[in-house]
């Protein structure tokens, strides 16, 4: 009796995996067709659209931590192409199991929340991409186009810091964000949510209504998490890790305030600075400064 019970065990075991894969053919297949006939495959989708350096994964792990639920984020999205293809990198927060080999061979499977990060591309190619983006991601029920933007004083700091040239094109693609922002130009469809990243590291009301605005329920988890993305912080890396608030974010720029190719960028700009003084009001500056 006992050879034959564990027979019948090892025979289901040879079984096992095929009777898996099986059911995932068969569960790919139904949402294949779901989608086709047009039924959302993901509950929400946040697309978000920013400058490297500007805060965006501390933000990005900060709505992921808010309700925990099964969530696909897919880093450095190219417009225009497969995200499961190219990519920065594609993390599962959350998720019972590592889902990706089947995402990128188009099963569709279902996330609670989907997030799509561009950094350092033009709205415009961002907005053109959601259509060419729901082929290969799956339609949502909720979608959200999202644009956060730092002061350009700590941006262009934290570029310096770490070791990235300041060029003009980088100068005016912030300036086309800082316009979107304050809705001088609409590249973006609604629901669009703008993001001071100023506000929210600093103002615990400004992310209870940004959680309001994005449909989650607000528990301001994650905050103090340290994006190992980007290699952390430019100034800290993640020596702060569970301490953000002793990292200095809002006064970055006061360490190359006497650096001459930091003050030439502001001092021949002066769109630059009255965008950003529209938006962040006036940069802190320390309390004597040497010229």
């Amino acid at each position: 009796m006992i050879s034959k019970s564990i027979f019948k065990w090892s025979t289901l075991l040879t079984f096992m995996p095929k009777i898996e894969q099986a059911s995932y053919a068969t569960g790919s297949l139904a949402r294949l067709i779901r989608a086709k006939l047009g039924f959302a495959v993901n509950r929400k989708l946040i697309r978000f659209a920013g400058i490297q350096r500007s805060g965006n994964h501390a933000l990005i792990n900060w709505i992921i931590a808010q309700e925990s639920s099964k969530t696909c984020f897919i880093n450095g999205v190219y417009p225009g192409i497969n995200p499961w293809e190219k990519n920065w990198g594609i993390s599962y927060p959350n998720f019972p199991y590592w889902p990706r080999q089947r995402d990128q061979a188009g099963a569709l499977v279902s996330k609670d929340l989907m997030i799509c990060s561009y950094e350092n591309r033009t709205l415009e190619t961002i907005s053109n991409d959601q259509k060419e983006l729901a082929k290969y991601i799956g339609r949502s029920r909720e979608t959200y186009n999202t644009l956060i933007l730092r002061d350009p004083y700590n941006t262009f700091a934290s570029y310096l810091k770490f070791n990235k040239p300041i060029t003009q094109d980088f100068i005016e693609l912030w300036k086309t964000y800082a316009r979107e922002f304050l809705g001088i130009t609409n590249f973006m469809t609604s629901p669009k949510v703008v993001i001071n990243f100023n506000a929210w590291f600093s103002d615990q009301v400004y992310r209870h209504e940004l959680a309001k605005n994005l449909g989650l329920t607000f528990t301001d988890r994650g905050l103090s998490e340290v994006s190992h993305h980007g290699g952390g912080s430019s100034f800290d890396g993640q020596r702060f890790r569970g301490e953000p608030k002793k990292m200095n974010v809002l006064t970055r720029f006061h360490y190359y305030l006497n650096n001459p190719e930091f003050q030439a960028i502001f001092d021949s700009d002066s769109e630059l600075r009255h965008l950003s003084e529209q938006i962040f009001g006036p940069p802190p500056m320390p309390v004597s400064r040497v010229s």
